[in-house]
């Protein structure tokens, strides 16, 4: 079984499923990266908000199905507590080779970063899913020069890390069913083709959100809050807003890459929010 050196993995059973959350460590975003929201609210994240860097291994009989890789040695430079799975270093080679499956979240460096090293696949087995405007996004040649030029790094860099990638892409548009109770979702909004995984066995469920929720100390109170890296803020809130109603409704357990907690917790209704308590 793959697991972090740390912190300690976090492992739940859902029928034939084994997911254990595989943390890359923490990153310390600018509280500044936040708004529409009061000053009371600003006060939970000033100067920083402390984000998890979360990723998860999917088990079931032959299949080992990664869910985003962290972000690798990238972004050392600015966060220096992220990168902590080193899926680089060469005695993971084995554990590496034996993932048949990885999803990729979103393009975003601190989700796939993991994935590239050397201008190479580190995961030269796997079978890539993406949904497709993700990639088309992404990959387009004229995207750089349509951003303003304090972005270019980060799309120069995403672009580079998807280029050894591109023989293992499988695109998806829309719902995917993956078999075994792994069922991709479209969750548009932070990004253009970001998505969502949902797991099921029998009745029970399960749900790995990656970033359509960021904050836990913002965005369950008050989930109209945006998110500087949100490519459409307004679409990321809907969104959230349409996952939250389900996971209060349905008493869906479930997990995001940012929160500080790495196993699955609960939304209540609250007010006009929710109220989230970790499993």
């Amino acid at each position: 079984m793959l697991v972090p050196s740390q912190p300690s993995p976090t492992q739940t059973r859902l029928g034939n499923l084994t997911v254990t959350t595989l943390s890359d460590g923490f990153l310390d975003v600018p509280g500044a990266y936040f708004s529409n929201l009061s000053p009371q609210e600003h006060r939970h994240v000033l100067p920083t908000a402390r984000f998890g860097a979360n990723t998860w291994l999917i088990e079931a009989e032959a299949r080992k199905v990664l869910v985003d890789a962290g972000s690798g040695s990238w972004l050392k430079e600015r966060f220096a507590d992220t990168g902590n799975l080193g899926w680089q270093l060469d005695d993971r080679m084995e554990e590496r080779a034996a993932v048949t499956d990885i999803i990729v979240t979103h393009m975003h460096a601190d989700h796939i970063g993991g994935l590239v090293a050397g201008g190479r696949s580190l995961f030269p087995n796997a079978t890539i899913h993406m949904q497709a405007a993700e990639w088309v996004f992404w990959t387009d040649a004229a995207l750089p020069q349509s951003v303003p030029e304090d972005q270019r790094p980060l799309i120069e860099l995403i672009q580079a890390l998807g280029t050894p990638l591109k023989g293992q892409i499988k695109l998806h548009e829309g719902e995917a069913d993956l078999g075994g109770g792994i069922t991709l979702l479209p969750a548009a909004g932070h990004t253009p083709g970001h998505q969502v995984v949902h797991l099921s066995a029998g009745t029970r469920e399960l749900m790995l959100i990656a970033d359509a929720v960021v904050s836990e100390a913002l965005q369950f109170g008050n989930p109209d809050i945006h998110y500087a890296l949100d490519g459409d803020p307004a679409k990321a809130a809907e969104t959230r807003k349409t996952l939250f109603d389900r996971f209060a409704s349905n008493k869906i357990p479930f997990a995001a890459t940012h929160l500080t907690s790495t196993g699955f917790g609960h939304l209540e209704r609250s007010g006009s929010g929710y109220d989230y308590t970790a499993a």
